[in-house]
């Protein structure tokens, strides 16, 4: 029995595959051993009880299982930030495209200002990163749901982002409508105070203009939110500038 078995399982199956495993755990009643450890202690002896190799046996296979039920529930774990969702890898992966940071991948080219009327929102411009040298807006199906993107060149401090002509790019998203979902392993996401934080290549969807569009990410990514805004921000640099150029508590 694999992850990936249970993995299919809805919660209901899950949970009676767990509690069926409670026979296995189970060992035989204790025996009166106080005679025989007084016994070894008179003898300058160590007492020792050894188990029996089917309770050994049925040990082992039922900590096997337990673990692979709980990588199975680790595999399911759902992380919602507002309109941005990170979610564990489907079984089957739609092909991915280049880095969402060229041409109108992003959405259509705008301006900061006018962005941000459309959007009903006021844009967060980290400071450390000063005004986008591109912004874009797409818009999801949902009524008022928008994305607004703005993307910085690299310079000194901060490095380009592999396969991409950016050294940062920063996602905002109003409201809970979900328009970005990131698919990647939950044990690879850092938790710490509402702010998330991911290493590692992964794929990241933007759900906009009534598609599904699949792109790699190559960079790090830290996710938080702003009172009814979803950020996502992304980079080549360790997680305490990122932080850092997010402003938020290290």
């Amino acid at each position: 029995m694999s992850v990936e078995r249970f993995t299919r399982m809805d919660d209901e199956q899950l949970g009676r595959v767990v509690r069926s495993l409670a026979p296995l755990l189970r060992t035989p009643d204790a025996p009166d051993v106080a005679a025989s450890v007084t016994a070894a202690i008179r003898a300058g002896q160590r007492p020792r009880r050894r188990l029996s190799r089917p309770v050994r046996l049925a040990i082992l296979v039922g900590a096997i299982l337990v673990l692979l039920a709980t990588a199975a529930v680790a595999a399911r774990f759902v992380i919602d930030v507002g309109g941005i969702r990170i979610e564990p890898p489907p079984t089957t992966s739609v092909s991915a495209s280049n880095p969402p940071l060229t041409g109108p991948a992003f959405g259509e080219p705008t301006t900061l200002s006018a962005g941000g009327r459309e959007a009903g929102i006021d844009p967060v411009v980290p400071q450390a990163l000063g005004k986008p040298d591109r912004v874009w807006i797409a818009r999801g199906d949902e009524p008022g749901s928008i994305l607004l993107a703005m993307a910085w060149r690299p310079r000194p401090g901060l490095p380009r982002i592999s396969g991409t002509p950016y050294g940062a790019s920063l996602i905002e998203v109003r409201g809970d409508a979900e328009l970005v979902a990131k698919t990647v392993d939950p044990r690879y996401v850092q938790v710490s105070h509402g702010v998330y934080w991911i290493a590692v290549p992964h794929e990241v969807e933007l759900l906009t203009g009534g598609t599904t569009r699949v792109f790699e990410v190559t960079g790090n990514t830290l996710i938080w939110r702003d009172g009814d805004l979803a950020l996502r921000l992304e980079t080549d640099l360790p997680r305490g500038d990122a932080v850092g150029i997010a402003g938020l508590p290290g």
